[in-house]
């Protein structure tokens, strides 16, 4: 498992997403963050299958988790990074040691397949203990 920086393409990308979080009203502090996701969670889960279907959930786990990634590097002072291991590379947000770290984007994107509402503030609650 080795961490490296992110390059300057993904740099831009994170940049634009958090251009868009801001727009969407998508900032503040980690906890800030977590309960307007939870409560668009709560939307998105209530919604009929077929509408579902049509939720842009990849862009909005995305805009989310960068948010959330961002906010987690401005209270606990990690860094944005790539992990690399033997499943593959995620982008991360780490610490310098590389023993604290997550993904946000993927820990937000797989609460979408939960059947309620209220895990990511778990995992989060974990994440800062």
């Amino acid at each position: 498992m080795t961490f490296s920086r992110i390059d300057e393409s993904t740099s831009l990308q994170l940049t634009r997403d958090l251009a868009e979080a801001a727009v969407r009203g998508i900032n503040g502090s980690v906890a800030d963050i977590v309960a307007s996701f939870e409560a668009d969670l709560g939307e998105y889960l209530a919604l009929d299958p077929d509408l579902k279907q049509e939720f842009p959930r990849g862009e909005t786990a995305r805009i989310y988790g960068t948010a959330l990634g961002d906010a987690l590097t401005r209270e606990l002072d990690l860094t944005w990074q790539i992990l690399s291991d033997d499943y593959g590379t995620d982008l991360v947000v780490a610490d310098s040691t590389g023993e604290k770290y997550t993904a946000p984007l993927i820990v937000v994107d797989s609460r979408f397949d939960d059947d309620e509402t209220g895990k990511l503030t778990a995992f989060i609650d974990r994440f800062l203990a």
